[in-house]
């Protein structure tokens, strides 16, 4: 009676939590470009529809300064949030060594409350894990070496199974490694894209600001101009005439 073959070991299923990452980059990156079409849809408002309305009442040197003071920092505040939020979309390099900067503070506290769903159980920080993959990897190449040399089917099998084993253990700490470097990669996307919201939201304020300058330029206050009289000598009018409108120069 022949028994089953034991199934080999073969390669890990795809990680889901790998594939979340990533997708949560890339909608992180959507909503970066999202809010760079919306400051370049204001800045067209602001900069192409308000010269156009209010150039007209332009009339002197100060409003003229005015307007255009106002309209810079429109401008400023359209390439401030083009310029925060193309942060966001810039590739990025990722490393492992990555997680000892201040930047990640928050996903080292993060992977400190439990740090075998990051490393393993065999592993406790980066450098652990490319030790654990490399010698994984070395007792594969060992035991690939034996099987060369083996003429035992028995131990051959044997050999081969081992192999297998040691060759998916690596896989498996590779995965721990992608799916490290997967979230340094989107902890660095988020920091900035909480800065460019952040920036948005100040730049927006900025944006406000000009239009409203540009737009008020025209309605500063103006002295009334002063309207000088000369009366010179003219006979006196007649006692029962009727004036429609004051005249200054009579007394």
């Amino acid at each position: 009676m022949s028994t089953p073959a034991e199934p080999q070991p073969g390669a890990p299923d795809p990680d889901p939590v790998l594939a979340d990452l990533r997708a949560s980059v890339t909608d992180m990156r959507a909503t970066a470009r999202w809010m760079t079409a919306a400051a370049a849809a204001v800045g067209a408002l602001v900069l192409a529809g308000g010269p156009l309305v209010v150039v007209k009442d332009l009339d002197d040197a100060g409003d003229v300064v005015t307007a255009a003071g106002g309209m810079l920092l429109a401008v400023v505040g359209v390439v401030w949030v083009v310029w925060r939020t193309g942060d966001v979309l810039a590739p990025r390099t990722a490393t492992l060594d990555d997680l000892g900067s201040p930047e990640l503070d928050g996903l080292r506290a993060l992977i400190d409350r439990s740090p075998a769903d990051f490393y393993g159980p065999t592993a406790s920080t980066p450098a652990g894990l490319r030790r654990e993959r490399r010698l994984r990897l070395t007792v594969a190449a060992r035991l690939e070496a034996l099987l060369a040399r083996e003429d035992d089917p028995a131990r051959a099998r044997i050999l081969t199974h081992e192999a297998a084993v040691a060759r998916r253990n690596a896989l498996l700490i590779q995965r721990l490694q992608h799916r490290l470097l997967a979230w340094v990669h989107a902890w660095h996307v988020r920091r900035s894209l909480r800065r460019a919201r952040r920036d948005t939201l100040l730049a927006s304020l900025l944006v406000l600001a000009g239009a409203v300058l540009y737009v008020t330029a025209p309605l500063d206050a103006k002295a009334e101009p002063t309207v000088v009289y000369v009366c010179g000598a003219a006979p006196a009018a007649p006692p029962k005439a009727v004036h429609l409108k004051e005249d200054p120069c009579v007394r």
